[in-house]
């Protein structure tokens, strides 16, 4: 499969047909599940022209951290539907514990800044994200919000999820008997539901974030039916708690 760039793209395109072949119901059920950023990013949208129309504001979007974590959540859905299904489980589960702790990091400095410009923002990042003391965990504990015990326990599973598992050495010692060529990656339906009901989670965790951080897009997305079929679909209950969706 390393042998050479062509024989690393046969083999991913490989390890996506069988895929497709024994999990391809569960990636589905992923691709359907990507489209909730979708949703909840055309109602924020909606939201920030017509507040910019009333204040007479040009240029609102994109004044804080939050708003970029949720454009890039476009794009990490994506990655995560890619990764899983070429068989890069353990990158898919850190792709959506990044997209957790951005997030957290993200509404915290937005709370404790809510003045400072965008770069100043920007920066304030760089100089945190490494620091052990802004730990995504220890974040949690310090934002104004409720179901605190809940979103540590998620996260740490989330955290666990992507740790080498005893689980994982054995699947790989028995791919390397039934492959001999190269590298082999293994097809695992039950790590692509895993990842589903990850990603539900996750999702769940980041609009109630951004929901909670902005009292005036719940209000509007209370009125928004196709945010509020979404996560009637899904079950989002973090989310259906705030903008009143029974499940």
């Amino acid at each position: 499969m390393l042998r050479s760039i062509d024989d690393l793209e046969k083999g991913f395109r490989n390890v996506s047909n069988k895929s497709r072949k024994e999990c391809g119901k569960k990636l589905e059920e992923i691709r359907k599940l990507t489209f909730v950023s979708g949703v909840f990013f055309k109602s924020f949208w909606s939201f920030t022209k017509k507040r910019a129309r009333a204040k007479n504001e040009v240029g609102a979007w994109g004044h804080s951290l939050n708003h970029a974590c949720l454009l890039e959540l476009f794009r990490t859905s994506g990655n995560i539907l890619f990764l899983t299904s070429n068989g890069l489980y353990r990158n898919a589960f850190d792709e959506i514990r990044h997209t957790l702790e951005s997030i957290v990091q993200a509404i915290y400095i937005d709370n404790r800044h809510p003045n400072a410009p965008l770069g100043t923002r920007i920066e304030i990042l760089k100089e945190i994200e490494d620091k052990r003391e802004y730990h995504a965990v220890r974040l949690i504990d310090e934002l104004k919000i409720g179901h605190k015990d809940k979103l540590r326990a998620e996260y740490k599973e989330l955290s666990r999820m992507i740790h080498p598992s005893h689980r994982q050495i054995m699947n790989l010692m028995r791919d390397m008997k039934m492959d001999e060529k190269g590298i082999p990656i293994t097809v695992d339906c039950e790590e692509v539901s895993n990842i589903y009901e990850s990603m539900k989670k996750m999702y769940d965790i980041f609009f109630f974030l951004i929901l909670n951080h902005s009292p005036e897009l719940t209000e509007f997305m209370k009125k928004d039916s196709d945010v509020s079929n979404s996560v009637k679909r899904f079950k989002l209950s973090r989310v259906a708690g705030f903008i009143d969706v029974k499940l």
